[in-house]
């Protein structure tokens, strides 16, 4: 009989998390109290965006897995977006502005690329504003670049505007569900790092 599973407060949470609680109780070194904030609230972020798995919702029918595949990325970006912050403002080693930064996934990439529908999606519909996301998918389409962090980037923004569906993102099967989910951890993998990078920082 498989012994049933006990939930542990530390579960999908960022690697150097429970140092940083142990750390923080301390209390001997002063943090600015915003550094602070985000770097208490991130992991809980990071930890919604890693055990996300699905949305609850049977009536919907198979479009669906397009949602989860939005949400998931979404969930994963908002993180990175709350971490960065705070890394900026330590001094991180080679952090830039949230915008600027790079995840560089060779196999990754090419795997995007081959989801025609959602290269096209994210070409048509970039704002006029979007100038430094419209230069990146060119590039990135043209093989000029590895990077994956726009494409989640640009995900994100459909998905909390509202412009975002399964069809047209490129989510027609689970396989192309699985892409995203991989766009997301990558992005997790990136922040876990960075957040460890931090701790280390602040404490030494």
């Amino acid at each position: 009989m498989t012994e049933k599973y006990k939930w542990n407060k530390y579960d999908n949470m960022p690697s150097s998390y429970k140092d940083y609680q142990q750390k923080l109780k301390i209390g001997t070194i002063k943090i600015n109290a915003e550094v602070k904030r985000r770097l208490s609230r991130f992991p809980y972020r990071y930890r919604l965006a890693k055990s996300f798995v699905g949305i609850d919702a049977k009536e919907v029918g198979r479009t669906l897995i397009g949602y989860e595949a939005g949400m998931k990325v979404f969930l994963a970006y908002t993180a990175y977006e709350d971490l960065i912050y705070a890394a900026r403002k330590l001094g991180i080693e080679n952090v830039r502005d949230k915008n600027e930064n790079t995840i560089l996934n060779k196999e990754l990439a090419e795997q995007l690329l081959k989801n025609n529908n959602l290269i096209e999606f994210v070409r048509e519909n970039l704002r006029s504003e979007d100038a430094l996301l419209k230069a990146r998918i060119e590039e990135f389409v043209r093989r000029e670049t590895n990077d994956v962090l726009f494409l989640a980037l640009a995900i994100r923004n459909f998905y909390s505007h509202g412009i975002f569906t399964a069809t047209r993102g490129g989510v027609t099967k689970k396989a192309d569900k699985a892409l995203y989910f991989k766009l997301a951890d990558v992005v997790l993998k990136y922040c876990d790092k960075r957040y460890s990078n931090c701790i280390k920082k602040i404490w030494g």
